[in-house]
């Protein structure tokens, strides 16, 4: 005669299924060991995401022109004056932003935004001061040619903090990409003080790369160095890109991870391209460093507008050896992402008229839910 389990025995089975079993039926989310948290609704399109020392989330809103502080716990904001005069419309207005590394006592914020004056209509690099809530003194860095599409404007600081990195769009004429005499299509480097460092591969110019068309994503890779960069391809093939200095990335001439690449000289190809067959519109990236998800650490994130994804990236040197999606077209388009000093990820949506989230994630707690059986 078999021996009767004893009901402790079925509790303890019981708890060892959910653990092990159920686990396949959960949310991708769940699955990647993370949940999603709301931090604010209801904002005009947050473009650009940086967080100060002081632990606030600042945000550049494209369409409204205006510089605000998140307090992520509590969801206060606060809005910056004045809103910069932005030209509105298409994928314009004020888009990158970039704060000094020694912004806790310089308060400088580096900006990238589209203007009108003069009958001109120009993306301008620029450096604003923050005093209290206040925005003044305003030092204009470049300006360069501006369309409705293909603008660039993300903004990043090399390690050492000496250099300020800026992607710029093709301006909707792909000539301009290998034209040295046009700062569109291309990937510049200035000091902080908006010169032209003079170990720029062309003296005198602020260029560092050619041949973009439309680059939005820019991060260091901690440990190495090397500047990544995520680019829009027209209808297929956006690009993962190691920007190298001097080189040129093909636009218009080749895409992607085409190579070799007839007539272009200092030919640089894509590290890796998505996809053959379609854009999935590539967005802003980081390197994870943080300490809430061990397992991420060093590991490349990037998002995307059109599929609205959030890719998670193993790579090793210039190879990419993995990939995956954590979310997959659940949020709708996906602007920004940053890494919080509480080592969560924050992500925002791409939405306008005020309709946009700032949502982050946080690692999922494995929780263990016994069944109530009685015991005899």
């Amino acid at each position: 005669m078999k021996p009767k389990l004893q009901p402790i025995t079925i509790v303890l089975l019981f708890a060892v299924m959910l653990v092990f079993v159920f686990p396949v039926l959960t949310s991708p989310a769940q699955a990647a060991g993370f949940e999603v948290e709301v931090v604010i609704q209801n904002v005009d399109l947050p473009w650009s995401l940086n967080f100060a020392p002081d632990g606030r989330l600042l945000f550049t809103s494209r369409d409204t022109g205006e510089i605000h502080a998140l307090n992520v716990e509590t969801a206060e904001l606060t809005t910056f004056t004045p809103a910069l005069p932005i030209l509105q419309g298409g994928e314009g207005g004020l888009l990158g932003m970039a704060l000094d590394p020694e912004f806790e006592t310089s308060r400088w914020l580096y900006v990238c935004y589209s203007v009108a004056y003069d009958s001109q209509e120009v993306n301008r690099v620029s450096r604003w001061e923050l005093d209290g809530t206040q925005l003044k003194d305003e030092t204009v860095f470049i300006e360069m040619g501006h369309a409705r599409i293909h603008n660039g404007c993300r903004l990043v600081f090399s390690p050492d903090g000496e250099y300020l990195f800026i992607t710029m769009g093709d301006a909707a004429n792909a000539d301009r990409a290998q034209d040295l005499g046009s700062l569109n299509g291309k990937i510049l480097r200035l000091q902080r003080d908006g010169s032209v460092p003079p170990d720029n591969p062309w003296p005198g110019s602020a260029i560092w790369t050619l041949g973009h068309r439309n680059p939005q994503g820019l991060a260091f890779e901690p440990g190495t160095g090397r500047l990544w960069s995520t680019e829009h391809g027209p209808n297929t093939q956006d690009e993962l890109n190691v920007i190298k200095k001097g080189r040129n990335y093909g636009w218009p001439t080749c895409l992607g991870e085409e190579s070799p690449c007839p007539g272009v000289t200092d030919y640089e190809p894509a590290v890796r391209e998505f996809y053959a067959d379609q854009t999935v519109a590539t967005s802003d990236m980081i390197f994870y460093t943080g300490n809430a998800f061990p397992d991420w650490q060093g590991d490349l994130f990037f998002v995307t507008l059109k599929t609205s994804r959030l890719y998670h990236l193993k790579v090793s040197g210039e190879t990419v050896l993995s990939e995956e999606w954590l979310i997959d077209n659940d949020y709708g388009r996906l602007r920004d992402i940053v890494e919080g000093p509480d080592g969560l990820i924050y992500i925002s949506t791409d939405v306008r008229d005020g309709k946009a989230t700032i949502f982050r994630l946080k690692p999922l707690a494995r929780q263990l839910f016994m069944p109530v059986v009685a015991v005899s």
